[in-house]
């Protein structure tokens, strides 16, 4: 469905990740964990995940960036354009098969690399607001600490939900010094979970850890396939 909407905020969160709002004209019935598409400039359509909780859908949030400094250069010179003229830009939503199964009461792993957290928000937001309470955990991975931009959101969280578990992963130490997990958000859930087959697993993040999760997962760890989740999945 095609929308019309106003970006009605910015945020820089930290180093180029940014926090988009977009108010759309009229409210948009979506689940945790679909996304939506925009057609940027010279009518290159591009996904971004939903980072709000369904119970809110006055306003799309959406996280933008990468540690790779130019990767959204392009991206926030459109949403600053719309947000400096308020202009009118047009999304279509909603989008994506892997949403949130609200019916299950299996515990939840949700597995995020960068700013794939977005898509994890949306989910984790949604369990917590509709009173989940079989284990859920979070591992996310990023490039070094500075890319850890919902660090505090997310330990508040845990302060207030007994049964959430934050993991944060840092793939790079060269600037503080890290006491938490190093290497890869992969490779530290292989670390700390000896079985996943009650598990419902939910995982967004670049290409190349999305396959090791799906392949190392139900490989190694009897993870079952039919309750792993990831729109990436439907590429590979």
């Amino acid at each position: 469905m095609k929308v019309k909407c106003s970006v009605s905020k910015i945020e820089l969160i930290n180093k180029n990740i940014y926090k988009v709002y977009i108010k759309p004209y009229v409210p948009i019935d979506f689940k945790a964990g679909q996304y939506i598409y925009i057609n940027l400039s010279g009518n290159k359509r591009q996904p971004f995940s939903i980072a709000s909780c369904p119970t809110d859908n006055s306003v799309i949030e959406l996280h933008v960036g990468s540690s790779n400094e130019n990767s959204s250069l392009d991206v926030m010179e459109y949403f600053g354009d719309a947000l400096i003229k308020n202009s009118t830009i047009v999304i279509d939503a909603p989008h994506g098969e892997a949403w949130l199964r609200e019916g299950s009461n299996k515990p939840i792993l949700l597995i995020a690399g960068g700013t794939g957290l977005s898509y994890i928000s949306s989910i984790l937001r949604n369990c917590l607001n509709r009173g989940f309470t079989q284990p859920i955990y979070v591992y996310w991975g990023v490039k070094n600490i500075d890319f850890l931009y919902a660090d505090e959101e997310l330990q508040l969280l845990c302060s207030h939900h007994s049964n959430l578990h934050y993991i944060p992963v840092v793939l790079e130490d060269s600037k503080y010094t890290w006491l938490g997990k190093k290497g890869t958000v992969i490779d530290a859930v292989m670390d700390d979970f000896t079985v996943l087959t009650l598990f419902d697993i939910y995982v967004c993040g670049p290409n190349l850890m999305t396959k090791a999760a799906k392949d190392k997962l139900v490989a190694k760890k009897s993870a079952k396939s039919e309750q792993m989740f990831s729109d990436a999945f439907a590429y590979m």
